[in-house]
C-alpha cells in the first residue's frame, strides 16, 4: 500500500462532527457517494450532503454530538478527545488514518464546535492541517426520521490532485455519514 505524501484526509474529518470499526453491511444503503456533492475551486473544496436518518432528531443529535465515543463508530478515527466543553461549545481533537484505494494518510484535526440544540451544529477548524474549515449540520424533522443537511467549506494547507481529491472527499464523506447514521439506528 502506498502512503499518499500529502496529509489531506484531515479535511474530511474536520468536516464531520467526528476507529477501526467496520460499517455494517446495510449501512452503505443509508448514504451513498451519490448523496454527496463536492465542488473544487482552486485549492478549496465545498461539500454538500442531504441524508435521511430513520431516527428522531433527538436521537440523531445524540450521536452527532457524541464526540467522546466517535472513534468507536466512525471509520478511520483512532482517537476523539474532548478538550473543552460547555453547554454550547465543544473543542475536540481527532486523529486517525484515511484510506482510499491503495492510498492512505494519517490525519489530525482540532475543531471548535458550536451547538445550537436541537437543530444546528457549527464547526470551525482551529488546528490540524487545514488553512480554513467551516461546516454546518442542520437537523430537520421529516416523515419517518430526520433530514441531515450538511455543508462544509475547506481549504487544506497542502496540494490535492485535481482528479483524485474530489473523488476521495466524496467517498470518505459518504462512508463516514453512513457509519454515523448506522450508529443512530443501532442506538434506536
Amino acid at each position: 500500500m502506498f502512503h499518499f505524501p500529502i496529509r489531506w484526509c484531515v479535511m474530511l474529518i474536520a468536516l464531520l462532527p467526528l476507529s477501526h470499526s467496520t460499517i455494517a453491511v446495510d449501512a452503505p444503503s443509508l448514504v451513498s457517494e451519490g448523496d454527496v456533492r463536492v465542488e473544487r475551486a482552486g485549492g478549496s473544496f465545498t461539500v454538500d450532503l442531504l441524508a435521511h436518518a430513520p431516527v428522531s432528531p433527538a436521537q440523531a443529535w445524540a450521536v452527532l454530538t457524541d464526540f467522546e465515543h466517535m472513534a468507536d463508530f466512525v471509520p478511520n478515527l483512532r482517537t476523539s478527545v474532548v478538550t473543552e466543553r460547555t453547554d454550547t461549545l465543544v473543542r475536540v481533537r481527532q486523529s486517525g488514518t484515511a484510506r482510499y484505494g491503495i492510498f492512505w494518510t494519517d490525519f489530525e484535526s482540532v475543531r471548535e464546535v458550536r451547538l445550537f440544540p436541537p437543530h444546528e451544529i457549527r464547526a470551525h477548524g482551529v488546528g490540524g492541517n487545514v488553512r480554513r474549515m467551516d461546516s454546518v449540520m442542520r437537523l430537520e424533522p421529516e416523515t419517518g426520521g430526520t433530514l441531515l443537511r450538511y455543508h462544509a467549506e475547506v481549504q487544506p494547507d497542502f496540494w490535492l490532485p485535481p482528479l483524485l481529491g474530489p473523488s476521495f472527499v466524496r467517498h470518505e464523506t459518504a462512508e463516514q455519514f453512513a457509519a454515523i447514521i448506522q450508529e443512530m439506528v443501532r442506538r434506536r
